[in-house]
């Protein structure tokens, strides 16, 4: 069996069965064309190892022990590993471990492996942060996978008849050569019909025969080809009892965790800068990892060659805001984005792992371009709050189509895969809508706990949140810049879902993150915590829209042509008669599949 492991650097490839035949050649080959696919993620170094049946690569991004030190594969003993991530507790772990092993690096990677060396498979309970990674045990000859608790580092692989490859990037996963080049027509089916956003099943990808290891997972292989699969976390239940606490306190406890969580994602040995949309979440980070340091902040707004205007730009009037607030603590940026979009635009934000829902991919990728071009590698990010402190019933989507925090009733929930349903898709593909919506509702019902209200939000962690971090993860590395998120750290995670969810929102005003907004009192502007939910801000749609129906006009015949596209979408005569929300997915899906079909073959020639 073949182990291929690629991610933020790192690759591989084991044998099952009779090792003492020269297989290595092949998987060497393999491991070579995947790292080659991988070099946007790690553009700082390279690294191969192997031994009779197993082969380990590594591209490297160097954020902490930028030395020769840290070049992986790193081997101690008789374990070996390669690493994608940060473990932000490294430094209290080194200390522990030290007693009982001599470092040779800075390198978190060092302290993962000790870890493991001295613990076992339960050194990833000891782990705080995010990563994936792949550790060989020479003695047992046994590959472990692993993933982080929220699922923030992707990882997927293939499993063949005497082989299993697997990557960081599905894009890579086709480069070894050993996957099929196929489309998933049934997930497909219940992306476009759901939204990639509220997938159920999280091993599914779009790709035939390529899963993805679901989030807090460890993925043990034999070598007689066994595997054995735990999950090593889960989001806690809700408390029969609740503690009496005031809401004071709990705000000051959040303040506290949060407080934390950034100081421990300020780590390494590059600068670190932070993204500052002028909304609640990325204020209150800024905020904060700016105590300590000058912090360079990074705002997206949409303008043209003069530059953007406040005018109808609402975050950028916020962001400044915050800018002069913290003045003298933070290097406020300002990232200037045209509306129109381009093929190659949708191209750079095609992730095969699943049909981008939303033009504003193309902004947030720009976002890292940013952070980049400012010569900087880790960026602070707020998503998460929303999902775990119940920020979304502030928008009107949410309730409409979720449920009333007024009145809450799970049965309107049956509306939510509705409600995400992309026009324009092809009648066999709607006649697959009621058995999607099923699922989502007998998920949301059967097996997620709680009242209605924080029921909804465990569906948001489950679903939503591991999409948008997946995506977030795969745009920042396009880039070569490795986005960290301080709400997502699983102490704070499981904080939020321990306290009462009412405690979280106020239904009467319908505001969520009421318990944010008063740890953050004192620390951030008040015209600040007062203003509305807001969503990354959307580019000028006509622009959008007219840039969009150029495309399908220009590219109609080959849209029409692709077997997989003509079979999902009823492809428009007249693009200007159908808005973009038919657009971009149509054009998404095409441009999906076009890489799908010749990203394996490009990459093989390597």
């Amino acid at each position: 069996m073949t182990v291929v492991f690629s991610g933020c650097g790192i690759a591989g490839a084991m044998h099952f069965g009779d090792t003492s035949t020269p297989g290595n050649r092949p998987a060497t080959a393999a491991v070579n064309r995947m790292t080659a696919a991988l070099a946007h993620r790690g553009p700082s170094g390279e690294g191969v190892w192997q031994q009779p049946g197993v082969v380990l690569g590594h591209r490297r991004l160097a954020v902490t022990g930028i030395g020769s030190a840290g070049d992986q594969p790193m081997t101690r003993d008789h374990l070996t590993i390669v690493y994608n991530g940060e473990t932000y507790n490294a430094p209290a772990l080194r200390a522990e471990l030290s007693a009982h092993f001599t470092f040779t690096s800075r390198t978190d990677t060092e302290v993962v492996l000790r870890a493991w060396q001295y613990w076992g498979a339960n050194a990833v309970e000891q782990l705080e942060g995010m990563f994936a990674f792949a550790l060989w045990d020479a003695r047992t000859r046994q590959l472990s996978l692993v993933r982080d608790r929220i699922g923030i580092k992707p990882l997927y692989y293939h499993r063949g008849p005497d082989f299993l490859v697997f990557a960081s990037e599905i894009e890579a996963l086709l480069a070894s050569g050993h996957v099929p080049r196929r489309p998933d027509h049934d997930v497909l089916a219940r992306q476009l019909l759901c939204s990639s956003t509220l997938q159920i099943d999280q091993s599914a990808t779009p790709v035939e025969q390529v899963r993805a290891l679901t989030p807090a997972t460890t993925l043990t292989l034999s070598p007689d080809g066994q595997q054995d699969e735990r999950t090593y976390w889960r989001l806690p239940d809700t408390p029969a009892e609740h503690r009496p606490v005031s809401a004071a306190e709990r705000a000051r406890e959040l303040a506290d965790l949060l407080g934390d969580s950034v100081d421990s994602m300020l780590m390494g040995d590059v600068p670190v800068a932070a993204f500052l949309s002028g909304g609640l979440d990325s204020s209150a980070i800024s905020a904060l990892a700016c105590r300590t340091r000058p912090l360079p902040c990074v705002t997206t707004a949409y303008g043209d060659d003069t530059g953007p205007s406040e005018e109808g730009n609402e975050d950028l009037a916020y962001s400044r805001l915050v800018a002069r607030h913290l003045a003298g603590r933070v290097r406020h940026h300002v990232s200037v984005q045209p509306h129109g979009l381009g093929l190659e635009d949708l191209d750079a934000v095609c992730d095969l792992a699943a049909v981008g829902d939303d033009p504003r991919h193309v902004a947030i990728l720009g976002n890292y371009r940013a952070v980049r071009d400012l010569g900087l590698r880790v960026v602070l990010n707020g998503q998460g709050a929303d999902e775990i402190m119940g920020g979304y019933i502030a928008r009107p989507g949410f309730i409409r189509h979720i449920l009333d925090v007024r009145s809450p009733n799970p049965s309107t929930v049956r509306s939510l895969p509705a409600s995400r349903q992309v026009p324009g898709l092809a009648r066999q593909l709607l006649a697959l809508q009621p058995q999607a919506h099923a699922e989502v509702l007998s998920y949301y019902r059967d097996v997620l706990t709680g009242p209605p209200l924080e029921r909804v939000h465990r569906l948001l962690v489950h679903t939503q949140l591991t999409r948008v971090v997946q995506f977030e993860d795969f745009l920042a590395m396009r880039m070569g810049v490795e986005a960290r998120f301080p709400f997502l750290a699983h102490q704070l995670v499981a904080w939020a879902f321990q306290q009462p969810f009412d405690s979280h929102v106020n239904p009467t005003a319908q505001q969520g993150k009421t318990l944010l907004t008063a740890a953050m009192r004192g620390t951030l502007p008040s015209e600040l915590l007062h203003r509305p939910k807001a969503v990354f801000p959307f580019p000028d749609m006509r622009t959008v829209h007219a840039s969009l129906a150029a495309l399908v006009t220009e590219h109609y015949d080959d849209l029409l042509n692709d077997p997989l596209v003509s079979t999902l979408f009823d492809i428009p005569a007249d693009p200007g008669t159908v808005g973009p929300q038919t657009l971009w997915p149509l054009l998404a899906l095409w441009r999906w599949h076009h890489k799908l079909r010749t990203t394996a073959r490009t990459a093989a020639a390597v």
